[in-house]
């Protein structure tokens, strides 16, 4: 007979595990609110799905996870700034073709 576990949600908060994934992430990230999204994104797959902690190496896992979100949330700022890049470069443009008309 399974027992099911509780949803993240009905999970009391751990302050020693996310202080611990909040070192690690401040290490991978630029920004306090990225490496809280990052902890966050951690704890609720880690919730969700208990079994990537299966095993002797727990630590290197989580470590894994935090830094698969902390990789992700890095390319998602690096696209926003790509695309700010872009619209900059097209506004200088788009005013050197005027002022050259």
């Amino acid at each position: 007979m399974s027992v099911p576990l509780p949803h993240s949600s009905d999970m009391p908060p751990d302050p020693q595990l996310r202080t611990l994934l909040r070192q690690w992430a401040e290490k991978l990230v630029d920004t306090d609110a990225a490496a809280d999204r990052v902890v966050q994104r951690t704890i609720n797959v880690i919730c969700d799905s208990p079994e990537l902690l299966d095993g002797a190496r727990m630590n290197e896992a989580l470590f894994a996870l935090l830094r698969r979100y902390a990789f992700d949330e890095n390319d998602l700022r690096a696209s926003r700034q790509d695309k700010g890049a872009i619209r900059n470069i097209g506004g200088v443009l788009g005013e050197e073709a005027i002022k050259s008309k």
